[in-house]
């Protein structure tokens, strides 16, 4: 099985838009929507979002794909925290919670998605993913890495408490569109 994980490129916006939106149970999607406008599919106004604006903390700058024998299997999208960073008043009030947790460790290397696509799962892909986040985190001087994840998705925290990383706080989870599930947003960290 021959994997290798690369930095995207603006081309690969698509792949970074279905895979946060795999990452975060469609919130993303949900907020890419209200986004879009009139003229603008979901789709369409993730990929703009995704090239156009580096603020994100989804910019394809900010991806890595892991690819399979050439093709895309899953990727991550991260960077530092830093103490600067804010959150955006433009997004829906039930981001509040899962952004506030995702910039409440400074200095930490932040983990804001990690997916695979279904057909790649179960070969150790999402490990791999998290070692390239670690390396990334330890190369930019970073405290350690953090996560946010569903406190329901118990396979996602299950690897991550295999990996090293304990809760560190919690934050309620507004429901979106209709959906219901989870409870709340768990914080995980792995101090270095």
């Amino acid at each position: 099985m021959a994997l290798h994980i690369r930095h995207a490129d603006k081309n690969d916006a698509p792949h970074v838009a279905a895979l946060i939106d795999i990452a975060g149970h469609g919130i993303e999607g949900e907020f890419w929507q209200s986004s879009a406008g009139e003229e603008l599919s979901a789709i369409n106004a993730a990929r703009r979002m995704i090239i156009e604006d580096g603020t994100l903390p989804y910019h394809y700058s900010k991806a890595h794909l892991c690819e399979l024998e050439g093709e895309v299997a899953g990727g991550l999208i991260g960077g530092q925290i830093q103490e600067t960073t804010v959150i955006l008043a433009d997004f829906p009030p039930y981001f509040a919670p899962l952004l506030e947790l995702e910039t409440h460790v400074p200095g930490f290397w932040a983990v804001i998605g990690i997916a695979v696509y279904p057909e790649f799962r179960g070969r150790g892909i999402a490990s791999r993913l998290l070692e390239h986040a670690k390396s990334q985190a330890v190369m930019t001087g970073s405290k350690g890495l953090s996560l946010v994840v569903e406190n329901n998705n118990e396979t996602a925290l299950a690897l991550y408490r295999k990996f090293g990383f304990a809760e560190a706080g919690s934050r309620p989870w507004l429901s979106f569109a209709g959906r219901s599930g989870p409870t709340s947003w768990v914080l995980m960290t792995l101090p270095f």
